[in-house]
């Protein structure tokens, strides 16, 4: 029985493998229905700030899936350009020397004594973040806005400062470097999990929340059954804890980044509205005459 046990163990690790990498392939290729600039455009961090050299993140995914480079876009970064060129099956390049890195986590601060009202950073932001009226102060709604810097050029008293916010993430450092021991892959925790996870391949991909969600991080009970029988003694639940943690912000930035497309996509379908309205107005001469017409059938 003893000697049946460890292949039974190898066997169920090379499944559980197995499974993940499917589910791994899965969540990395298009979506069903899902085409090209759709997942591309869900890499992109949906910023808006035409730093790309497109008015949006929608049209440079057009671009990119036409064969545009995917090393424009300042907000995304290196993380963005690999994923990019992972989708696409390109080579991961720089950042172009033509642009310049741009921190993300900031925002548009209008200081309020100095506005006058003009209205012109209300027409540029590409999200609607801005509130204001003709000749009243403006404010910027800092939950909304995405710091693309689009509003920071029209104003004509230079009154809008771009604030680089505190980072207020939670400390990740267990998962740069969580032991100085080293995972030996012995299979003793995966045994012992009440869950049935696989806690060594959850260590080994302990930064990436594609793959710990696809080997259901979130099912882990936080039970320290793996930490008593980890030979190695490496602190797998501390470990787990940061992982979820790290889920949990890649999640609310993804949120941020799917309102901030839903408020672009709202505003430049607006204008586009209030374009064909104006184009649809008749001219003053056609006005005279409907009223002419009016008046003579009375």
């Amino acid at each position: 029985m003893n000697s049946i046990l460890p292949d039974l163990l190898l066997l169920g690790s090379l499944g559980a493998c197995c499974a993940f990498l499917l589910t791994f392939a899965r969540s990395r290729l298009p979506e069903d229905g899902e085409t090209l600039v759709e997942a591309i455009n869900r890499e992109l961090p949906q910023t808006q700030c035409a730093q790309c050299g497109y008015p949006g993140c929608r049209p440079y995914a057009e671009a990119i899936a036409a064969g545009a480079p995917v090393n424009r876009c300042p907000p995304g970064g290196d993380d963005t350009i690999a994923a990019l060129a992972a989708l696409t099956g390109r080579e991961p390049l720089p950042l172009d020397e033509s642009l310049e890195q741009v921190p993300v986590w900031a925002i548009a601060v209008i200081r309020e004594e100095a506005c006058i009202g003009c209205t012109l950073c209300i027409a540029a932001c590409p999200v609607d973040a801005i509130i204001g009226a003709q000749q009243q102060m403006h404010t910027v709604i800092a939950d909304l806005c995405t710091g693309c810097e689009l509003c920071i050029e029209p104003c004509p008293v230079d009154c809008i400062d771009l604030v680089e916010l505190p980072v207020t993430a939670p400390d990740l450092g267990i998962l740069d470097n969580p032991s100085a021991n080293a995972c030996i892959n012995c299979g003793d925790c995966a045994v012992a999990c009440p869950k049935d996870l696989q806690p060594q391949l959850l260590y080994w991909y302990r930064q990436d929340t594609d793959r710990t969600s696809a080997l259901f991080l979130e099912s882990c009970i936080e039970c320290r059954r793996c930490d008593r029988v980890c030979p190695s003694e490496l602190p797998l639940t501390e470990v787990f804890r940061a992982s979820k943690r790290l889920t949990q912000l890649s999640a609310e930035r993804q949120r941020q980044a799917a309102e901030a497309e839903r408020r672009y996509i709202a505003r430049e379908n607006r204008l586009a509205q209030a374009e064909q309205t104006v184009i649809a107005r008749p001219s003053s001469k056609d006005r005279s005459a409907i009223l002419d017409a009016i008046r003579s059938g009375e």
